[in-house]
C-alpha cells in the first residue's frame, strides 16, 4: 500500500501548559493553604497543612475565575 503524502518524520515536542498557585486559606478540612496545579483540562490541589487532595473545578465568571474543589483522598 502507498500513501500519496509523506510522513512527517520530525518529533513534536508538546509544550506543557503548566500553572501553579497557592490558594491561602482554601481547605474545607482544616482551612490551611492548598496548592494548586492548573493543567490543560485538569486541576488537582493538595492542602499544604493537613495533605488533603482534592481536585479543582475553574469556571469564568462575571467577577473572573472561581475555583471550586471536592476532596478526594489524604496524602
Amino acid at each position: 500500500m502507498r500513501y500519496p503524502l509523506h510522513m512527517n518524520t520530525e518529533l513534536q515536542q508538546e509544550t506543557p501548559h503548566e500553572i501553579e498557585v497557592e490558594l491561602p486559606d482554601a481547605c474545607v478540612a482544616c482551612g490551611g493553604s492548598i496548592a494548586a496545579r492548573f493543567m490543560t483540562g485538569s486541576a488537582r490541589g493538595v492542602c499544604l497543612r493537613c495533605h488533603l487532595i482534592t481536585a479543582l473545578r475553574v469556571a469564568r465568571t462575571d467577577e473572573g475565575m472561581q475555583v471550586g474543589h471536592a476532596p478526594v483522598a489524604l496524602a
